[in-house]
């Protein structure tokens, strides 16, 4: 039995499980929850191209654009170069319920 507690917007979320898959899913979700606010407490006005935001969030290029296929915000640069604001990447990922590993 695993207790996990979270803590998202000022709320304290507790849970118990011997659920393994829901135990891996909570902690995924902790970890995003913990870039996430890293991201916009350091980076809150910021953007970069496609591998300087794959950087940024952890992920491969291919997710990026994956993400960016799925609706992600991208202004297009010279009508060629992606440039992602990750303020509104982070929005999107939140809105769309996306998480890092997806």
């Amino acid at each position: 039995m695993a207790n996990l507690t979270f803590n998202v917007a000022g709320v304290s979320v507790s849970v118990n499980t011997a659920d393994p898959d829901l135990v891996k899913e909570l902690q995924a979700f902790n970890t995003n929850m913990q870039i996430v606010q890293t991201l916009l407490t350091t980076h809150p006005n910021s953007g970069g191209y496609l591998t300087d935001t794959a950087k940024v969030f952890g992920v491969s290029d291919s997710t990026v654009k994956k993400w960016t296929s799925k609706g992600m915000p991208v202004v297009k640069l010279d009508g060629m170069h992606d440039y992602y604001v990750y303020r509104n990447a982070i929005q999107w990922l939140t809105d769309n319920q996306v998480t890092l590993t997806d």
